[in-house]
């Protein structure tokens, strides 16, 4: 399935599990962002939308799954329309399709999706989308 249209598609980052799951946010060429729990993250653990409904918010924010998720876990860098780098930037890993990655440049995503892994239950999948 090509994700194009008039050259250049969105990367979308889909929370698929974790405390955001079911949150995204897309990206255009040149832009970039950080994923982790700091408040400061662009895509910001302790922000999600699941947190705030929580009575037990306290304790989660103590919790290993929420620490396992560094301040900064990982940046995502949309460069070209067929070039996006993936850096991990924490202590505890970042996988990637199931691998640990430093940095990682992708170039097959018009063809194939990617899922990382962020501490214990964080799962966001990178792909294309048409605009």
């Amino acid at each position: 399935m090509s994700a194009e249209k008039n050259g250049c598609p969105d990367l979308v980052v889909r929370a698929v599990k974790g405390f955001l799951a079911g949150e995204e946010r897309v990206l255009r060429v040149g832009e970039e962002i950080v994923v982790g729990r700091s408040r400061g993250a662009d895509f910001s653990v302790r922000k999600a939308r699941s947190l705030a409904a929580r009575t037990d918010c306290a304790e989660v924010l103590r919790s290993a799954p929420f620490l396992s998720v560094s301040r900064k876990h990982v940046k995502i860098h949309f460069l070209h329309k067929d070039l996006v780098e993936v850096q991990d930037l924490s202590v505890n890993g970042t996988y990637m399709d199931g691998k640990r990655i430093d940095c990682v440049a992708l170039t097959d995503l018009r063809e194939k999706s990617h899922t990382l892994a962020l501490g214990v239950c964080e799962r966001l999948v990178l792909e294309y989308r048409a605009r």
